[in-house]
């Protein structure tokens, strides 16, 4: 599992393929390049720290559901989580964390504490050029932490540090 965890960062040929500037490829690359390895590092840690929650009530869908309708009856809920169906964060996929940017809005604590870990997970595989930054805020916000540990808290202070001493 956690060998899904780390990723590569990308040669510099894919950056330029990407549409990344040569001048900030030959800048800043091997920069970019320590970054990201400090980002895999305590990208790793995150099964041992996050574990496996249980799916919380607010899923994905649900919490779009929120933003778009504002009240929903249980059965709605229902069926909007219907459609939401990893089981654990990991399921959770890249394309999900980037569509659905708006979660922590409208989440508690039991969907924080099941979806924070696959939101890390997908920003850190992109640092230092993550574009998404979602997470970051909801870090910094922390507005239903209730449910994660002291040493869930001091993750999330850890992951808030790589982005500061790193994003600048």
């Amino acid at each position: 599992m956690k060998s899904a965890l780390k990723t590569d960062f990308p040669s510099r040929e894919e950056l330029r393929r990407q549409g990344v500037r040569k001048e900030s490829i030959a800048d800043l690359y091997d920069l970019w390049c320590e970054a990201h390895g400090e980002a895999m590092k305590l990208a790793l840690r995150l099964p041992d720290v996050f574990g496996d929650p249980p799916k919380p009530r607010i899923t994905l869908h649900v919490a779009r559901g929120y933003d778009d309708e504002w009240v929903l009856s249980e059965a709605r809920c229902k069926e909007l989580a219907a459609m939401d169906c990893e089981q654990h964060w990991m399921d959770v996929s890249l394309q999900a964390t980037e569509d659905f940017q708006e979660y922590f809005t409208f989440s508690d604590s039991e969907g924080w504490r099941f979806y924070l870990p696959a939101f890390i997970r997908h920003y850190l595989a992109d640092f230092p050029l993550s574009g998404s930054d979602a997470v970051v805020f909801a870090c910094e916000n922390r507005h239903h932490i209730e449910l994660l540990t002291p040493e869930q808290i001091e993750y999330l202070d850890e992951f808030l540090q790589l982005c500061k001493t790193w994003e600048e």
